[in-house]
C-alpha cells in the first residue's frame, strides 16, 4: 500500500448484555444509524455495544502503521466514552485477534462535553505495532466503553470510516 486506504462503515452494531458475547438469535434487528436512536437496558444490567466491519478480504497488517477511525458524536448523556478496536483474521483457526487498545471520545470528556444539537466527528488514531500477532484481518469491530453512571443507555456515536495509513 502505498495511499491510505479509506474504508467506510457499513456493518452492524450491536447492543447486547454480559456475560453474552454478541446479540441472541432472537435479537431485535434494526438498520440504519445510532445517531437517531436511543437504546436502553431493561434492568440494571449495563449494555455493551459493538459496531461490526467485515472486509471481504483480509489485509496483510505489515501494509498499516495506523488506522484512524472517524465518527460522529450526537450523545447528549455525561460520562466517558471510550473506543476500542479489536481486528480479526476470520479465516484462520481460532480466528485470532490484534487488540489496538482503546482511546477517549474527546467531545465525551468532562472537560470538553456539551449538548450537541448536531453530531460532533473526531478521528481516533490506532497505532499498529511493527510486530504484530497477526499477519493479517478481515474484520474490524469497534468496541465502545461507557462509564458506570451512562453504561445502561447505548451510545449515541456513529463509525463513519476507516483509514489505513501504510507504513
Amino acid at each position: 500500500m502505498t495511499k491510505p486506504l479509506v474504508i467506510r462503515f457499513d456493518g452492524p452494531y450491536w447492543y447486547f448484555r454480559p456475560p453474552r458475547k454478541s446479540p441472541g438469535s432472537r435479537a431485535h434487528v434494526v438498520h440504519g444509524t445510532p445517531l437517531a436512536v436511543n437504546i436502553h437496558s431493561t434492568d440494571f444490567v449495563p449494555l455493551l455495544m459493538e459496531a461490526r466491519q467485515s472486509l471481504g478480504a483480509a489485509i496483510p497488517l505489515t501494509c498499516c502503521r495506523e488506522i484512524h477511525v472517524t465518527i460522529e458524536n450526537h450523545d447528549n448523556i455525561p460520562g466517558r466514552i471510550a473506543i476500542g478496536v479489536l481486528l480479526t483474521d476470520s479465516t484462520s483457526i481460532g480466528k485470532p485477534t490484534l487488540y489496538l487498545d482503546q482511546q477517549p471520545v474527546i467531545s465525551t470528556e468532562p472537560g470538553h462535553f456539551s449538548v450537541k444539537s448536531s453530531p460532533v466527528q473526531e478521528v481516533l488514531r490506532f497505532p499498529v505495532p511493527n510486530h504484530p500477532r497477526i499477519d493479517r484481518f478481515d474484520e474490524i469491530t469497534v468496541i465502545f466503553f461507557s462509564d458506570t453512571e451512562r453504561a445502561k443507555t447505548g451510545a449515541r456515536i456513529a463509525i463513519q470510516e476507516f483509514e489505513l495509513l501504510p507504513r
